[in-house]
């Protein structure tokens, strides 16, 4: 009788030993189930290569060595509402279009203005930003007026709608322009004595005024000049990015995250 009892209390051992394997299996496969699934829903996501610059703020910059600016938190915005995964690469600003030709990266966001020579080369997503250009010089120069270029140096950014205008009061005015690749660069030629004006985005000018503040050395001088509008630009041949990124964009306004973002960065 007591072999029966040891050998029934065996028996129930086993078969409790066995249903809690059976359990744990089962829900070790629901787990497995869900790990899978989440990483096919990451892999499902498209990756484009993005090109930026990474100095001109507020458009785009670092803050303890994180990229960031309105253009960085838009187009990410815009890639949740269309599903895709963005990986940015830095390059200076007249290396962009050329990448994009050669198919180097995807899509480029930089306070790229849509003009026609580049539509050529490049597809452009509807307008996100309305622009303008600027004349700016020192708080204590003679410069009141676009007149007053007589003779000056004009400095402005290589490969933008700046340096054109620049060229353009240069030879009005008979003056020279020197080319430089980023603003801090040129701001410091203005600052040194070694340059008279510079020509450069409203925006980008009218941020660096505010956030330097009282210590501002810098001044407007008259009135904006027209400008493009920025698109991102996106390489030739890719039709379906550019209308999933048109979608994504007219979402983000449709919900007024746009316009969210738009006044976190430029409130009057």
């Amino acid at each position: 009788m007591m072999n029966k009892q040891k050998k029934d209390t065996f028996a129930n051992k086993m078969v409790l030993i066995a249903l809690v394997g059976i359990i744990t299996f089962a829900l070790a496969g629901c787990g497995t189930g869900d790990e899978d699934n989440s990483n096919a829903s990451d892999q499902t996501k498209e990756e484009i290569t993005v090109a930026v610059v990474q100095d001109y703020p507020p458009f785009e910059y670092k803050v303890d060595d994180e990229l960031t600016g309105f253009d960085v938190e838009l187009v990410e915005a815009i890639a949740e509402k269309a599903d895709l995964a963005v990986n940015w690469e830095i390059m200076k600003f007249d290396g962009i279009i050329p990448a994009l030709q050669a198919n180097q990266v995807d899509a480029a966001v930089s306070a790229i203005g849509i003009r026609e020579d580049r539509l050529e080369v490049v597809h452009f997503s509807d307008p996100y930003f309305e622009s303008g250009l600027s004349l700016i010089t020192l708080e204590d120069s003679d410069i009141e007026e676009e007149a007053d270029l007589e003779g000056k140096t004009i400095v402005a950014k290589q490969g933008t709608s700046s340096l054109e205008l620049a060229n353009e009061l240069a030879d009005e005015y008979n003056g020279e322009v020197t080319k430089l690749q980023d603003d801090a660069t040129m701001y410091m030629e203005l600052e040194n004595s070694n340059a008279d004006a510079v020509i450069n985005d409203y925006p980008s000018v009218a941020y660096k005024i505010n956030q330097d503040g009282e210590d501002s050395e810098l001044r407007l001088v008259g009135d904006k000049y027209p400008s493009e509008d920025y698109g991102v630009a996106i390489s030739k041949g890719s039709e379906e990015l550019v209308e999933k990124i048109n979608t994504g964009l007219q979402e983000l306004k449709d919900s007024g995250e746009f316009d969210e973002l738009y006044s976190e960065y430029f409130s009057e």
